[in-house]
């Protein structure tokens, strides 16, 4: 009766969690959606219902005043506040106006109050006690869960400019030939480039807008990206501002220096390609011989989850795992 009783919950679980999953990516689609409606939008004809919205609208419009609110709420302790900077340098340019670094933070907030809601609603379903230790658990997982989507966006944001930055700085240096400030060779990078780099770039012409000194904007470009060519410009930058000399040789120089440490890295991913191949394989195989054991056998890993020297076994070799990780990644990194 029990085991019934077991299955009928699980069910049902199942079934929310593919609920949940549905509207979630509903959710994603219709945004998608509004956003390319927003974006082709000057070039249609309006129409003639301009008062109509979607359900979906309206449920984005809610949401963001609850962020809103949420945010209004949090700014009053001077630690989220300082806390909240950390997020800044996530906000893209044009949403600058609309958006500040407490709305992350109101989000994480929000994520991991539901996910401590979620987390009793299943014990109450599953009819178990609700541990204090479970909820702080669950809203620590949905607390930083969103710091986990940011930080694979950063890094893609990171790498592309990396990668863009040479575009940017050819652009400068051909703009100072031509006797050009270096307010107006920014202005040119802004309008040519698209992407992560002119989106920063439009942040360091905003930032030279307001009065700023060449040195203070791009030791905050440096700190919003943290790439070593960033900080090789400002280095630079900084010394020409404090001691003199030709703004077009500098940027030659710098020039030189991209070009050739890009070609350095690309030669480098060249020849290290089959040992990055073979180190994921390595990486996966512990994964992939549990994964079919599991299959021939459910049962075979019970005693490392019902048992105390199976826990104190399990957190062993997740030790010994993540020190196999960062060891490989020692051996294989190379600084150029």
């Amino acid at each position: 009766m029990e085991q019934g009783v077991i299955v009928e919950v699980l069910v049902v679980q199942i079934i929310v969690i593919i609920l949940l999953i549905t509207v979630i990516i509903c959710l994603i689609n219709a945004r998608h959606n509004i956003s390319l409606e927003r974006k082709f939008q000057k070039y249609t004809v309006p129409r003639l219902v301009v008062n109509e919205s979607s359900i979906f609208d309206n449920l984005f419009r809610k949401l963001n005043k609850l962020i809103k609110n949420v945010s209004k709420i949090l700014n009053k302790s001077a630690f989220l506040k300082r806390y909240a900077k950390n997020y800044d340098k996530h906000i893209a340019y044009e949403e600058i106006s609309k958006k500040e670094g407490m709305d992350y933070v109101s989000v994480k907030f929000i994520l991991g109050i539901s996910t401590s809601v979620l987390f009793i609603l299943t014990c109450m379903f599953q009819y178990v006690n609700i541990s204090l230790v479970g909820i702080l658990i669950s809203f620590l997982i949905g607390f930083f869960i969103v710091d986990i989507f940011l930080k694979i966006e950063y890094n893609k944001r990171r790498k592309q400019i990396s990668e863009d930055l040479l575009k940017a700085i050819i652009i400068m240096n051909n703009s100072f030939k031509s006797g050009m400030s270096i307010m107006q060779a920014i202005e040119i990078v802004k309008n040519e480039l698209d992407g992560a780099i002119g989106d920063e770039f439009k942040k360091i012409y905003l930032d030279l807008s307001y009065g700023l000194t060449i040195e203070t904007v791009f030791d905050r470009f440096y700190k919003r990206v943290e790439i070593e060519e960033a900080k090789f410009i400002t280095t630079s930058l900084t010394l020409l501002n404090k001691t003199g000399g030709n703004i077009v040789k500098v940027f030659k120089s710098i020039e030189r220096e991209f070009f050739d440490k890009k070609k350095l890295n690309d030669e480098l991913k060249t020849t290290t390609a089959s040992s990055n191949f073979v180190y994921k394989v390595l990486l996966s195989i512990p994964f992939i011989v549990c994964f079919m054991i599991i299959v021939l056998n459910p049962s075979y890993f019970n005693p490392l989850f019902k048992t105390k020297l199976g826990i104190l076994v399990l957190l062993l070799i997740s030790m010994l795992y993540i020190m196999y990780v960062l060891i490989i990644k020692r051996i294989m990194r190379i600084d150029v």
